[in-house]
């Protein structure tokens, strides 16, 4: 069972991975659901809030051990612009 769920986490990773590289090449914008992906990519743990903001995304993002972090995701590249516990 626990083999079964790194590799689900596996491919979850390398599909927003994927998903944040094929924006690149095209300049499309990030969609809320590939935003909380890459969140959570980086930040594991239950989307509590999304909000969008301009051309970002501010992402509230609740931790295993009970801490909120917010994450701030670029909307034109994917990339992380900041975090903040």
């Amino acid at each position: 069972m626990p083999a079964l769920r790194i590799l689900v986490l596996s491919v979850m990773l390398l599909l927003a991975v994927s998903v944040q590289a094929s924006n690149n090449d095209t300049n499309r914008p990030v969609s809320r659901e590939q935003a909380a992906a890459i969140a959570k990519q980086h930040y594991p743990g239950k989307i509590i809030k999304l909000q969008q903001q301009q051309q970002n995304y501010r992402i509230r993002v609740l931790q295993a051990d009970g801490r909120v972090i917010t994450v701030l995701v670029d909307g034109q590249t994917g990339r992380i612009k900041r975090d903040g516990q």
